[in-house]
């Protein structure tokens, strides 16, 4: 067995947790196919793809995620409220890629499967507070941090985390640690490093360590079964 190459991860995401319709996506702004883009099935990811218009409501629908359509200059993605009025613009976003939605259920929180290129997603995690959107770093950090001490020959830079699916109570987040086939050498070995399932704490940023499974499957990711996991 062999770490795999992953196909892109914004999809393999909605695949993850049970997304069946076929969906496809371009990498980047060249060509896009905006039927990729929209909510899953369970309305819990919504998908934007580069140059398609896009709106990802908060589930009390008083806030939005919101992309306007476009053809060569992307405009900034914007956090508007239920009137379209601008609250906050996420420069970190606003770069041609595609990104993925995830608004936890009391919408206080907002998860973000973020394209970088290479078929790799990067987890960005903001709160809303008063209004106003900040960036939290604490959990995506401690996520990083349980990969390289698992693997030791990953680096921090080398672990992408993407988020799966929030609890009912807002307050844990599960997520699913990927890096380069080759993030270990250019002739990495069969198990030099695996796929990682974890929780997390998203107030207190920490790991729940009971929660840490390792992803020996081939092919798509497989959600662990354990009872931590089913609580979901």
């Amino acid at each position: 067995m062999k770490p795999r190459h992953l196909f892109p991860r914004s999809i393999a995401i909605l695949i993850a947790i049970g997304h069946t319709t076929p969906m496809r996506a371009q990498i980047g702004a060249l060509t896009t196919d905006c039927r990729a883009s929209g909510f899953d099935r369970n309305k819990i990811i919504y998908q934007f793809v580069a140059t398609c218009r896009g709106r990802a409501p908060s589930p009390d629908g008083r806030l939005a995620i919101v992309q306007r359509a476009y053809r060569d200059r992307q405009p900034p993605i914007t956090l508007q409220d239920a009137h379209g009025r601008t609250l906050a613009r996420l420069r970190s976003l606003s770069d041609d890629m595609p990104f993925a939605v995830l608004w936890s259920p009391n919408g206080q929180w907002l998860a973000v499967n973020h394209h970088v290129g290479s078929f790799m997603d990067e987890l960005q995690l903001f709160e809303i507070v008063d209004r106003r959107i900040m960036r939290r770093r604490d959990l995506v950090t401690a996520a990083r941090r349980q990969a390289t001490q698992t693997y030791r020959c990953l680096t921090p830079n080398a672990v992408l985390p993407s988020a799966i699916r929030w609890s009912k109570d807002s307050r844990r987040l599960m997520m699913v640690t990927i890096s380069s086939p080759y993030a270990c050498s250019a002739t990495a070995r069969p198990g030099d490093w695996w796929p990682l399932w974890m929780i997390g704490d998203i107030r207190t940023g920490r790991i729940d360590p009971k929660s840490v499974k390792v992803d020996r499957a081939e092919g798509a990711l497989q959600e662990p079964r354990d009872p931590l996991y089913r609580g979901f």
